[in-house]
């Protein structure tokens, strides 16, 4: 964690840009590549340097100068370079305007930190803005900010601020509007790709994507996906305190809604890549006397690892296409035990996530990280409660 000073910088001294919206309301903050940690960028000074133009810099949406200028510095006034400093288009940061300078049209180096460092930042002027933030695309392309960067919730927040514009609007299946109607696959991919990620058309495919995570642990903006008889059939995205929204159905259209629980396998993390897929010991007893619930019978039980050989031994079970982790996953027939169905086995608390196909009857395959581990533990027999 970085420790920062108070900050004393031009605030007080010199006038800035006018926010018309806050940083955590404004998307262009969250997008995929800005910062979502609370870190602060290396400062690299740039000076504007109008001698070439008109009297005055312009800053652009784009990195070319055909594009829009979403805003102007004059001759001495300070800016911040955060990417590209060696391309012909600088993006950069001056007050609250972020986009792409010249490089002809600022001057940089040893000699600007010194005397910037020697005046201090309060003794210069910063852009004016002449486009709102949340219409400049160009701050789309941030990477960081000098500033503070965004809380890690915020691009979740952000993220539902956004999908709750379109509460009201019509269920239409295989639509992927957003205003005109989608189903909810298309719901949410629209509303990802709006935050730069690609997610897969359909909700069987999406369930695939990103890390999957049990549907207790999931976060604002992450996907939980409703499966019935071993299939995923709908997709909504979780909104916190167990409520959603989603494209339900033709009769509510887009909704605030709640998770059905009975039906909600496992939700996916897209969002964040850092989640912990070390699992536990198979053999750690970690089930509670009141998650005991119906005995379904006594299985046959195996153990695979990810090798060629286990692989070979089992080259008709199919994986969800979610990470299997160890102490976590076990394969089995969906039609025996459905896909997210959670159960116990000597005393462990396990998570139907594999498709074995093995053809033998009341059999459950369990995963572990090494090959050792699945040839030490023989093939046996156990009974498996449900999960309460």
């Amino acid at each position: 964690m970085h420790t920062l000073d108070a900050y004393t910088g031009i605030e007080g001294t010199a006038s800035l840009a006018k926010e018309t919206v806050p940083a955590n309301e404004n998307q262009a903050f969250t997008h995929v590549r800005a910062t979502v940690n609370q870190t602060l960028a290396t400062k690299k000074y740039a000076l504007a340097d109008a001698s070439k133009s008109d009297g005055t810099v312009a800053i652009q949406e784009e990195a070319n100068g055909q594009s829009r200028v979403i805003g102007t510095m004059s001759q001495g006034n300070l800016c911040y370079i955060l990417a590209d400093a060696e391309k012909d288009w600088i993006y950069v940061e001056s007050g609250d305007v972020r986009g792409f300078v010249s490089k002809e049209a600022v001057q940089t180096g040893d000699e600007v930190k010194a005397q910037v460092e020697a005046a201090g930042e309060g003794a210069y002027q910063t852009a004016t803005e002449l486009i709102a933030p949340e219409d400049n695309r160009a701050l789309y392309y941030s990477y960081a900010s000098v500033k503070l960067g965004t809380p890690g919730n915020a691009i979740r927040q952000a993220m539902l601020d956004f999908a709750a514009q379109f509460i009201g609007n019509p269920y239409v299946w295989g639509g992927t509007s957003l205003t005109e109607g989608a189903d909810c696959s298309g719901f949410v991919q629209q509303i990802y790709k709006t935050f730069g990620y690609n997610l897969p058309r359909v909700a069987e495919d999406q369930s695939q994507y990103g890390t999957k995570i049990p549907v207790e642990d999931a976060q604002p903006g992450d996907l939980i996906f409703y499966a019935k008889d071993g299939y995923v059939h709908h997709v909504v995205m979780y909104a916190g305190d167990g409520k959603t929204i989603e494209a339900a159905n033709e009769d509510q259209g887009i909704i605030s809604g709640t998770v059905y629980i009975p039906e909600a396998v496992w939700a996916t993390r897209i969002l964040e890549e850092n989640y912990n897929l070390e699992g536990t010991d198979v053999n750690e007893q970690n089930a509670t006397a009141e998650q005991y619930g119906d005995s379904i019978g006594e299985y046959t039980i195996d153990y695979y690892c990810s090798c060629e050989t286990c692989r070979a031994k089992a080259s008709k079970v199919k994986a969800t296409g979610t990470p299997v982790v160890e102490g976590q996953t076990i394969a089995v027939d969906p039609d025996e035990i459905p896909y997210g169905t959670k159960v116990i086995i000597d005393g462990h608390v396990f998570t139907a996530e594999d498709y074995d196909t093995s053809g033998k009857e009341k059999h459950i395959s369990i995963y572990v990280n090494e090959h050792e581990t699945a040839q030490k533990l023989n093939e046996k027999k156990a009974e498996v409660h449900l999960v309460k």
